[in-house]
């Protein structure tokens, strides 16, 4: 509530008040140094961090995918080289 400018006043640093926000080094009332602040982070929370940047799914391509999975015309390197194995062979 320091940061309120009395009834009257343009500003609080007016009436000669300073303001509080922003890193201070010294405490105003003792003048001594304050200790740096330090966040640390777990493994989940940079997990997590990272999975809120990533795109949204898109889901109609997921069931598109799904859909031609099961209807057996979802193309896979696994067909593809079966099927070109023996025709290759053949050419040899």
């Amino acid at each position: 509530m320091n940061d309120i400018a009395p009834i009257g006043r343009s500003s609080y640093a007016a009436i000669g008040g300073t303001s509080r926000r922003g890193n201070t080094s010294a405490s105003p009332a003792t003048g001594t140094q304050r200790g740096n602040d330090e966040v640390t982070l777990s493994d989940n929370a940079r997990y997590l961090s990272q999975m809120q940047q990533m795109p949204d799914v898109r889901q109609d391509l997921v069931t598109a995918v799904r859909q031609a999975i099961d209807d057996g015309t979802y193309e896979t390197d696994e067909k593809v080289n079966a099927v070109l194995k023996p025709m290759l062979e053949d050419l040899a």
